[in-house]
């Protein structure tokens, strides 16, 4: 059996050909697609395909593989691509924009996030005559620039509400990309929150170590070729309060870029929609049990990915054509299917005597 499945991992390409295919046919392509990358580690050190790097599962000790994959709007997924586990996101962007014009119709939108987000991939992109809404990568000067333009044009401040919360956008062009400056005040709020918590952690952690600062005791011990390195530390004081390293000017602004030019509450819907290839890859990882994975061979580990995939297919096409699925959760119609059980009642008319005196034994 193992055999058998390490040739479908030596024809992925022609199953995903095949694949591709058949949802064209069955016209089931969404011209807007959500793309997205993930990782999955190993259990061991012998897969080929094995590499350390940014790991999703907070394993960063174990080897990974990185994959790929685009969702369209109809939850229905038209790509996968499986890269070694250090494989960045921008460089396993190019690999999936290739694989792009052999399924997408002209004039698709594809819609990422800033990992993917360079300038040559969006080149490529319009080469291929499709459109692209992607999240700008925060960085501090480049959306401070934002943050002026945004204060300077306040006359074209356009709001809305969305998700129970109020938006202010400004948009301009920049040649053929426009680019749509966001802010939300409740979106402000919660980053504040979570850096002053961060701030009082480190505080904390602060007030130990201040001790042994007073008390001269080592902060620590570190082995070197020529020996040991000693920490010992100093305590500056300021005046008045510490201000939060963490706060950096850029809270509760978020910059969305595309080659499309529209309302700027159907942009930013269309970027949350982004969340359906998050949700798919959590049903490949969760639900279908991707990960941990405990395959060595490098056909073996992309039959694994391939199978786990093609699983998903099927769910999602089954959910597509039910008119109110009830669970769309992977994970939780897997626990459903396990504890699902066969009541046989039979009619009375229908027992043999047998069958009557054994019930009548049971029952109380």
């Amino acid at each position: 059996m193992y055999r058998t499945l390490e040739r479908l991992g030596e024809r992925k390409s022609i199953v995903l050909d095949q694949f591709q295919r058949w949802i064209s046919q069955q016209s089931l392509v969404d011209p807007t697609q959500f793309v997205d990358f993930s990782s999955s580690y190993f259990e061991g050190t012998k897969c080929p395909l094995g590499e350390l790097g940014y790991s999703r599962d907070n394993q960063p000790g174990k080897l990974q593989i990185a994959f790929g994959i685009s969702v369209g709007l109809n939850n229905i997924p038209t790509m996968l691509t499986i890269q070694k586990g250090n494989v960045q996101d921008k460089k396993h962007m190019q690999m999936l924009i290739r694989l792009c014009s052999s399924v997408l119709p002209e004039g698709s939108l594809l819609v990422f996030d800033c990992g993917g987000n360079t300038q040559d991939n969006k080149r490529r992109i319009r080469d291929l005559k499709f459109h692209y809404l992607t999240l700008k990568a925060k960085k501090k000067g480049p959306y401070r620039n934002e943050i002026t333009i945004y204060h300077a044009r306040k006359e074209s401040q356009v709001s809305f509400v969305s998700g129970n919360r109020v938006y202010s956008c400004v948009k301009y062009r920049d040649g053929e990309e426009v680019r749509y400056i966001f802010f939300c005040d409740d979106l402000a709020c919660d980053q504040l929150t979570k850096k002053a918590r961060k701030l009082e952690k480190d505080l904390e952690k602060g007030k130990v170590l201040t001790k042994k600062v007073e008390r001269g005791k080592d902060l620590g011990q570190y082995i070197a070729p020529e020996g040991w390195i000693i920490a010992r530390g100093h305590l500056q004081k300021i005046i008045g309060d510490i201000p939060n390293p963490y706060v950096t000017g850029l809270e509760g602004f978020f910059v969305l870029e595309s080659t499309i030019d529209d309302d700027p509450e159907n942009i930013l819907n269309a970027y949350k929609n982004r969340d359906r290839a998050e949700k798919f890859i959590r049903d490949l990882k969760e639900g279908a049990e991707l990960r941990p994975i405990r395959h060595w061979s490098k056909h073996a580990v992309i039959r694994c990915v391939l199978i786990v995939f093609l699983t998903k297919v099927l769910v999602s096409l089954t959910q597509l054509f039910c008119k109110d699925p009830v669970v769309k959760n992977l994970k939780v119609l897997k626990n459903y299917l396990t504890n699902l059980t066969l009541t046989i009642i039979y009619p009375t008319f229908r027992r043999s005597t047998s069958q009557n005196n054994i019930f009548r034994t049971l029952a109380p």
